[in-house]
């Protein structure tokens, strides 16, 4: 159906929005348009082969966004990518797929959710996913298809590194439990059937787009929300300004509702140049102030990750060979892909592990943390984040405060793969670290009201604000010095290993090596925050946004503070929750 009028209209055919558009469209009764910026991609080869992904950040399928200079970090400027195709980051990121703590979502509660709790959210989050557990053997009938993938030769490092962590004291977990503490085996959104990534395209819309009442727009941009004042003075959403790929523009009008889902960067970005958002900023630009909400943008959140690279033994098998692009490698991954295993069938994260706080289960290590605890200052937070309400500030701190001080609760992720990534000679592991739960938060917001940027990257200034929380360079420096002091010597692990000398012995060469080797994520979240208002929230429990009738956001941007782990299952998560609420509201 071709119209300029819908009932519903989803901006951004991403992670969520093909999540949306394939549950509203359900009912028949409903018209409903997608509209994404990038191109229709999902028989590309480089999207499927899985192996293919690190080539996709920073090609055409990438908005290819970057930082301010990081202070904290040396100045350094760091890429932020997102997707710019349909499917959106679902379809250039990795596949590691996993599940948020139970801690994590019932702790959304606190910035006043109401039916977001973990039990209501896990009942979402499995109507997502088929898991095939073995040959055989599947849990769940979801679109995405997961399965646990192996690039590794004989699955010898993995299980060394379950084995090293079980004599740690850290026995294998279920990645679907809800309180992981300890390794486990990542579950990937590969098809284990047709050795393909499984993403929200593929999975999820491409089986309903013979549907009569569904409509995707693809290359093409919205410019801005169109927004109408009542008589009484209230706001509502009318409907977008779009550009087509030959430069027309045209309005498209919603009947019931405009579904923002463009993501952590851009959902922000199109309030803003639609009048959503702080009045002095948008003053400043030229731009007529419809609703006033200084927190559109705030409350960025990211993880950050820090990593180490060990040399193998000359006689261990690694990864190294394939990363350095060598022929007969090449040749022997092309020819185990074609059976379905090997790095061009997986991620080529091997294994993984969620840990508390180094040190949390001694008396010294309590200790250790007593002390940074005490050094946790919510009025030095409000000087370091001005946009950050009292109250919000407070309720994170307090989860992450007890997050940090179980011994069952995770503080960081660990990841292992099987080589240097940089292609150095010789045989290695790269073990990282990644912070689960940064207490730092930065902003997105525009610099320019000209939607001549909405087509790409310029116009914005991104500050995720790496480690100005003095509390998440303690904690991530106490996780890396963990992987050499104890993953990396405990056995049968070490023994294939090379002797090494001791490079962060202190705790303050820990934090340098931080300092100098740390990266963002790709887990951006929390710029159209769920919460009250009057805490620093974007929309509300329902995904409407304050101030203006007909306009929700279902996306990464309203997820409060980040998950524990890698947001792709989170975010598939929100979307069959929020697709839930809309169907109970039209």
């Amino acid at each position: 159906m071709t119209s300029d009028t819908y009932d519903i209209i989803i901006i951004g055919g991403g992670t969520a929005g093909n999540v949306l558009a394939t549950r509203l469209s359900e009912d028949a009764r409903v018209q409903v348009v997608v509209i994404e910026c990038g191109e229709d991609r999902k028989d590309d080869p480089q999207i499927l082969t899985p192996g293919m992904w690190p080539l996709l950040p920073n090609s055409s399928s990438d908005w290819a966004f970057r930082t301010v200079p990081q202070k904290q970090l040396g100045n350094k400027e760091l890429p932020f990518p997102q997707g710019r195709v349909l499917g959106g980051s679902s379809a250039i990121n990795s596949f590691l797929f996993t599940p948020t703590s139970s801690a994590n979502i019932d702790a959304w509660a606190k910035f006043g959710n109401k039916g977001w709790g973990s039990e209501t959210f896990n009942e979402a989050l499995k109507k997502v996913y088929t898991f095939y557990k073995s040959p055989g053997t599947h849990v769940g009938n979801g679109p995405i298809q997961l399965a646990v993938h192996k690039s590794e030769p004989q699955n010898t490092w993995s299980q060394a590194w379950i084995d090293g962590l079980d004599t740690l004291g850290f026995p294998s977990s279920d990645p679907f439990s809800g309180a992981v503490c300890g390794p486990f085996a990542y579950p990937e959104s590969v098809d284990p059937k047709k050795k393909q990534r499984s993403f929200s395209t593929n999975a999820y819309l491409e089986p309903a787009l013979d549907r009569k009442n569904l409509t995707v727009l693809t290359s093409s941009t919205v410019t801005r929300i169109l927004l109408k004042k009542t008589g009484s003075g209230d706001v509502a959403a009318e409907g977008v300004q779009i550009t087509t790929s030959d430069g027309l523009s045209r309005a498209i009008t919603a009947r019931k509702e405009v579904i923002l889902a463009a993501g952590a960067i851009n959902s922000p970005r199109l309030l803003e140049l639609s009048g959503i958002g702080d009045a002095d900023l948008l003053q400043r630009l030229g731009i007529e102030v419809t609703v006033d909400n200084p927190h559109v943008g705030e409350n960025l959140q990211n993880h950050i990750i820090s990593s180490l690279v060990f040399d193998a033994r000359d006689d261990e098998t690694t990864l190294d060979p394939y990363f350095r692009q060598e022929p007969d490698a090449v040749k022997a991954a092309m020819e185990a892909y074609a059976c379905g295993t090997g790095p061009l069938g997986s991620s080529s994260v091997i294994a993984s592990a969620q840990l508390p706080l180094p040190g949390i289960r001694t008396d010294k290590g309590q200790q250790d943390l007593d002390r940074l605890l005490e050094n946790i200052d919510i009025e030095a937070d409000l000087q370091r984040s001005p946009r950050i309400s009292t109250s919000f500030a407070a309720a994170k701190t307090s989860v992450i405060r007890s997050i940090l001080s179980s011994p069952t609760e995770a503080s960081a992720n660990y990841i292992l793969g099987p080589a240097a990534i940089d292609g150095s000679p010789g045989n290695h592991i790269t073990v990282a670290a990644m912070l689960a739960h940064p207490l730092s938060q930065g902003s997105v917001h525009i610099t320019s009201a000209s939607p001549e940027y909405l087509n790409g990257n310029g116009g914005l200034e991104i500050d995720p604000r790496y480690l100005s929380h003095p509390l998440d360079l303690e904690v991530l420096a106490r996780h890396v010095q963990f992987i050499e002091q104890a993953i990396c010597r405990a056995e049968p692990l070490a023994r294939r290993l090379k002797p090494r000398t001791e490079l962060l012995g202190d705790l303050e060469q820990a934090k340098q090596h931080v300092r100098l080797t740390a990266e963002g994520a790709h887990h951006f979240t929390g710029t159209c925050a769920m919460m009250s208002r009057d805490m620093g929230g974007v929309v509300d429990d329902e995904l409407r946004v304050y101030g203006c009738a007909k306009l929700r956001i279902c996306d990464a941007s309203i997820i409060p503070i980040a998950p524990r782990a890698n947001t792709q299952a989170v975010v598939y998560g929100v979307a069959e929750m929020g697709a839930k609420i809309i169907k109970s509201s039209i």
